[in-house]
Parts: C-alpha cells; structure tokens; sequence
C-alpha cells in the first residue's frame, strides 16, 4: 500500500494502556492444577551504575512478581544478602527459587556511587520468565533499565517490592515484561531495547531525558533537605493530597503515573553535563513513552483495539482495510484484512468471544472478523436504525451499543447482528459511546 503514512504508537502511560507495551491483555489465566517443577536457578551476574559511575554497597533484591491482586507486596527470594562490590558488580548463585512462567525483576537499593552513602536511591531491571534466565545472562542495573521497566510495568506497581496482576490477567502481566525489552536493553543498559522489532522506533531520546532526571539524584548521598537534587524531584512528584516519593524507583513509577505533573519544571532540574544521550531537547508535553510502529498496509488508520490475545486491529479508514498484529507488532495475516463490506471503519470493539465488529462510517452496515481474521457468518451486518456509524461499545450482556452520525440516534444490537432497540434519539449527531459497569 504505497499510500500509507500514518503511525501506529502505543503509549506507556497508566492511562493508556497502552495498546502493545503496556501490556494489559486480558484473558489468560495461570493453570495451578498441575504443580510446576522449579526451574534450574541460574547463577546471575551484572553491574549496577548510577549514571555512569558503579555504585558500591548496593543491596540486592529479586522479586517474582504476584499473580494475586494488583500492586501486590512480594518479598525478596534471595535466601541470603548481596550488596554490590566497589566496581559496581556483583554476583547472584543459586539461592533463590522459582518456577517456569514466573515474571522476575531486581532491584538495588542504596549505595554510594561516589558522593557518599544514598538511601534514596532505587534502580531495577526486568527480567521476564524465570526459564529464560541461565549463566550467561548479564544484567545492567541503572537509571535506563528502571526508566524501561518502571514504565512498562507502572500498571501494575505500587512500588518497588510491589508489584502484581489480577488471576485473570497472567497474560497482560507477561506482555508488560516483554515490553520492558522493547524500550531497553537490560544487558547492555541502554535504549532501544534488543528485542524491538522490526519497523518500529522506541523512544530513546525521552528514556534518556527520564534517566538523567533521576541520575541527578542518585549520584549525591541523597534527600538532605531543601535544594538538594533529591529533595527538588520528591518534591515536583507529589500530587496534590499525595505522598512524595522517598526512592528514586518510587520516583520514575510517580512520573509513569502521573505523565503531566510538572513536566518543565522536572526537565529543568537535569544538569547540563548528563550521562545518556541523546536526549530530549526541550520538556515534552507529557512523559508518556509511546513505541511507534510503522507499516506498509496501515492507511489513515483511524481506531485501535486489543484482543484478549495481546493482538492489536487497527482500522484503515483510507483503504477500507484492517491490518492485524501480534502483540510484538508482527502482522498476525499475511495481508491486511479486506472486503467483508468494510467501507471507511473508523471504530472497532471486541466481544466476549474475542470476535472483532468495525463501524462502517460511510455506510450503514457492521463487518465482523473473528480472533482469526475469517468473517463472521451473516457479516456484513445491516440492522435495522444503524447509519453511518461512529463508535461501538459492548454491553455486559453482550449485546453492542452503536453510536449513528446518519441519523443522530443510539442503537442496540444483539450478538446475532440484530436490532434489539432500532433508535435512541440524541439531540445531536453523537461521536463516541461508553458504558458504565451498571
């Protein structure tokens, strides 16, 4: 498709969640009948820096991340203490547990990195599957890997030894991991990461902006009261009636969380001479992190929507088309999905059987794919009162809820493609639809 510019990004805000790297599909549930057989421990081994001088002293922490409740407390799996040495390094034998499927991160806390004893300072790294770990694998600690891993997992963090999902979401917990080594690379320490694929862009500039804002307080002894580097970034993070951060990890997720709070002022606080480059060269609007992607087939894509599966469908409205991808960013079809009476989608939304139903804003008809991309029977779908369709939503009952800019009406249509309520008047053509849980 020669025509096609638009570019697809997926943010790393909370409020996003983002499409692909926030990682918050749903849907996969960890079997627990069959108890899983512990996993070889790897014996790990890295360096931890801030910026980039090694920080000494530093207390080790490895985390399996709770598959229990969101932001769950988790505690420390190592069974005994690993500070860092002088250069920075330090080394981790088999003295930890845990199982294939497990989502593991490290944390090192404190240290000096040469400006004295910082208590407040807080760095990490995500490391994903547990069976993925083995001897050869070397893990950089600093301000980059916590830039990417807080970001890609501020969804699920309360802090820096709590973090987890919900039962039902495994799957989003997993892609959010995988996500981290999108934006980072956690052997080397650095942005991009090394497994970003193929035709998309992560944005390295701002990861590096972010991890010289928290370098700036990592690389002194810390909070020691007004004017101090520490000090000034707790205090632009605390939200109105909020808590201020008192680590620099609790720092980057307050930021993740909170991407508008005070993004000047926090970008003026980053020295000149700073560690990572190349950076931003002025604040940004907001700190949310966004991966662009870019594609041959996409084409004035107007509307995104992920599956249960992590699968991203992005509406052409430029080519009439649906273009399907993977939660990598890979296309899941060979070529964009066509016909099946898409005319202009502009609007996509998911129901309980994973099935994908698209607007059709310049006709009065629904097209309906299944999980796999094959049309769904009786598709294209023309019921009774739809016109011109804007936005969708599913109710909990699983019928959709259609918002009409041809006629400035609401319909409601059964899973069948049928017209349960053929008009519900608007004073004015409506533009998008949402539904309350009630």
């Amino acid at each position: 498709m020669k025509n096609s510019t638009p570019i697809l990004q997926s943010a790393f805000a909370l409020t996003t969640l983002s499409l692909l790297l926030s990682g918050c599909g749903v849907g996969a549930v960890r079997k627990t009948a069959s108890p899983v057989a512990p996993a070889a421990r790897a014996a790990l081994h890295g360096s931890i820096h801030g910026g980039q001088q090694p920080i000494s002293g530093a207390a080790l922490g490895l985390y399996i991340a709770s598959i229990k409740k969101y932001g769950d407390p988790i505690q420390n799996i190592l069974k005994v203490s690993v500070l860092s040495d002088t250069a920075g390094g330090f080394n981790i034998g088999g003295d930890y547990s845990c199982s294939p499927g497990d989502q593991l991160y490290i944390t090192a806390t404190g240290g000096d990195s040469g400006s004295g004893v910082n208590s407040n300072s807080a760095v990490m790294a995500a490391l994903g599957d547990c069976a993925n770990l083995n001897a050869n694998t070397f893990i950089s600690i600093n301000e980059v890997t916590t830039v990417g891993s807080v970001f890609a997992l501020a969804p699920f963090m309360s802090g820096a030894a709590a973090l987890g999902t919900s039962g039902n979401n495994v799957a989003g917990l997993t892609h959010a991991f995988a996500s981290v080594h999108k934006l980072v690379n956690t052997s080397a320490g650095t942005a991009s990461g090394d497994l970003l694929p193929a035709g998309a862009v992560a944005p390295a500039a701002e990861i590096n902006t972010l991890a010289n804002l928290i370098a700036a307080c990592i690389n002194t002894s810390g909070d020691t009261g007004a004017g101090s580097p520490c000090h000034t970034l707790f205090a632009l993070l605390t939200p109105v009636g909020g808590t201020a951060p008192n680590d620099t990890i609790a720092a980057t997720l307050a930021i993740a969380q909170n991407p508008t709070l005070n993004v000047t002022a926090l970008y003026n606080t980053i020295p000149p001479q700073s560690p990572f480059q190349p950076t931003l060269p002025k604040a940004p609007a907001d700190w949310t992190l966004a991966i662009n992607y870019t594609a041959g087939d996409f084409n004035k894509p107007s509307t995104t929507t992920v599956d249960g599966a992590g699968n991203i469908w992005v509406a052409n409205a430029g080519n009439n088309t649906v273009t399907l991808l993977a939660q990598t960013g890979a296309p899941v079809t060979a070529l964009p999905l066509s016909g099946n009476g898409l005319v202009t989608p502009t609007a996509i939304a998911m129901d309980v059987f994973g099935n994908a139903w698209i607007a059709n804003s310049t006709a009065s008809s629904l097209s309906a794919f299944s999980p796999a991309g094959a049309p769904l029977t009786g598709s294209p779908f023309a019921p009774v009162g739809v016109s011109l369709p804007i936005s969708l939503a599913f109710d909990a009952t699983g019928n959709l809820w259609v918002a009409n800019s041809g006629n400035n009406s609401v319909s409601e249509v059964s899973a069948a493609g049928v017209t349960v309520v053929q008009q519900l008047a608007t004073s004015a053509a409506p533009s998008a639809i949402a539904l309350d849980p009630k």
